[in-house]
């Protein structure tokens, strides 16, 4: 966000020169039927007099009209929001999901010039060919086709003339609705409208900045340069800048209903895409944050081509970890260990109740597999996930909603390529590479997710016990650590407590014994045979011997 409007956000100042805009915004609501909040904004009561809006369609209908309407910065804020269903109801998030630029393109002459002020030469010294007549054109930019010096077919993305300013204008005055609203609208206060401008102030700016789109680009690229079913067009840095990006000229196809024919290729197809979606999210932590059909081309090769990236998801490694939790408690229909991450994940009130979380949670899991395989959507277990999040006043992060919306997309994709195309299917096919086990086969999903669970819960109590030790021998040493004790049977309690401790013993041996191997394994140290690291594998089969004798032992004792 620029400091211009960072400073306005932070002082409550607005520019009177926005004034007529803001007018012009209450206008418009008016006349889209929302006078009924118009109205109670300070200068909204003479507004309403005499207007009788139109109600025959729904709230959410008009307010996507009232958005269209309003311009290219007012489509985007509502493209935004699309994401937020954890805020808005399903037919709003649908109505918002469908907004489009309507925006007629500027002319040839104009995006000349622009070339021209960016690049500082002339089209004619830059290009050996340059279409005037743009082929895309959308509220942010619009492309061109040209041609290099050496035949290179290329396109240029050319920023709109004064797009620039008129955000930044209209920005400032979703800053003054947002604070408006949060004086005089108080149910409207749980949307939180300064934290929803501030947030899609920060996505259009970056948008706005083309030297950011390409590097993203750049990341996607190398990010798959040793995938073959990825191609990322090039970016021609010499030729690009804030409001320029020439980038290589991809010639592919949109998957669509119809193409490719081939049902076989449309299957596999399918699984390609969800494979690569979730090889961004959980190997990379980087991911396409629009992949609607315009943005993903099938080349005549067969790989698919990824474009416009505008839009772009970025998880930490902590970000990662905790959705691949979230996923593997999803396939395992583990609600405690769903409710455990949430709360891990900070985004929980510390005085949630639990229990009843965890009720819904599992609601939600019989739910879906109950019907998993027929009409099942894993969208839309996400979706009851989110809103389920929201009834326990559950905040959930943007890049993880963004991720929620991006699986949207891409099951829908791919749906529309194979009918019978199962996201779960998927998902329990990834778990092997999900936890990094990439040689064990997908059968051995539900196991392996069982096992990375034992083995975080170990790590968890790894990492604290040392904690718990120190700050006791501490206590001890200062002589604030007391024990009372009641002389009953010591001996027996002593026995016992020996016992006790050469179990756990026993059982912290054997647990390193497993990790270790893990360790082997996952790095593929030490000699192999059939691809399978020898000292992990005799690892795994001493630990299932102690195990198996110690299991044995336990039984026979009659203690179990």
């Amino acid at each position: 966000m620029s400091a211009t409007i960072k400073a306005s956000a932070s002082t409550g100042h607005f520019p009177l020169r926005e004034t007529p805009r803001l007018l012009h915004i209450a206008r418009v609501a008016l006349r889209h039927g929302f006078g009924r909040y118009v109205e109670r904004l300070p200068f909204g009561h003479a507004e309403t007099q005499g207007v009788a809006p139109d109600t025959a369609v729904s709230d959410a209908r008009r307010f996507r009209l009232m958005l269209e309407e309003l311009g290219p910065t007012f489509v985007k804020f509502g493209q935004m929001l699309s994401v937020r269903q954890d805020l808005f109801a399903t037919e709003v998030i649908a109505e918002l999901a469908s907004l489009q630029d309507h925006v007629p393109p500027f002319p040839g002459t104009e995006a000349r010039n622009i070339i021209e002020q960016a690049l500082g030469q002339p089209v004619s010294a830059i290009y050996a060919s340059f279409d005037e007549e743009p082929f895309a054109a959308a509220s942010i930019a619009q492309v061109h086709a040209a041609r290099l010096s050496d035949g290179r077919e290329i396109i240029v993305k050319v920023q709109r003339p004064g797009i620039d300013e008129v955000v930044r204008a209209d920005i400032e005055v979703l800053y003054l609705v947002a604070r408006l609203v949060m004086r005089c609208i108080p149910e409207w206060r749980r949307f939180d409208p300064p934290g929803l401008v501030g947030e899609f102030a920060e996505t259009i700016l970056r948008e706005l900045d083309f030297n950011d789109e390409g590097r993203s680009a750049d990341r996607f690229r190398q990010e798959f340069e040793h995938e073959p079913a990825v191609s990322v067009p090039r970016v021609y840095w010499e030729l690009s800048g804030q409001r320029v990006l020439t980038m290589e000229h991809s010639v592919g196809q949109r998957i669509t209903a119809d193409y490719p024919s081939d049902a076989e290729t449309r299957a596999r197809l399918a699984q390609t895409l969800a494979r690569l979606l979730l090889s961004q999210i959980f190997e990379h932590g980087f991911f396409h944050g629009d992949l609607h059909p315009g943005n993903i081309f099938l080349l005549p090769h067969g790989r698919l081509c990824f474009h416009d990236f505008g839009i772009v998801g970025r998880l930490s490694p902590l970000d990662q970890e905790h959705l691949r939790q979230l996923f593997l408690a999803l396939i395992l229909r583990d609600a405690e260990w769903m409710a455990d991450l949430y709360f891990e994940m900070g985004v929980a009130a510390q005085d949630l109740d639990r229990q009843a979380f965890v009720r819904d949670l599992d609601n939600a899991l019989d739910q879906y597999y109950a019907a998993a395989g027929s009409t099942s959507s894993f969208a839309e277990i996400l979706r009851q996930f989110i809103l389920l999040g929201s009834r326990h006043d559950i905040h959930v992060p943007r890049e993880l909603l963004l991720v929620a919306k991006v699986f949207m997309q891409v099951e829908s994709l791919c749906l529309t390529l194979d009918a019978h195309f199962n996201m779960l299917a998927a998902l329990h096919a990834y778990v092997p590479r999900l936890v990094g086990r990439q040689w064990l086969p997908p059968n051995a999903a539900a196991g392996l997710a069982q096992g990375y669970r034992a083995a975080h819960a170990l790590r968890g109590i790894a990492g604290v016990l040392p904690r718990v030790v120190t700050r006791a021998l501490g206590s001890l040493e200062r002589g604030e650590l007391g024990v009372r004790v009641h002389h009953e049977h010591l001996d027996k309690m002593q026995e016992h407590l020996d016992r006790a401790s050469n179990r756990l013993s026993f059982s912290l041996i054997i647990g390193a014994i497993v990790i270790g191997s893990s360790i082997v394994m996952a790095f593929h140290t030490g000699p192999h045979y059939a691809g399978i690291p020898l000292l992990g594998l005799a690892g795994y089969v001493i630990a299932a011997v102690l195990g198996l004798w110690w299991a044995v032992a336990i039984l026979r004792s009659g203690k179990f």
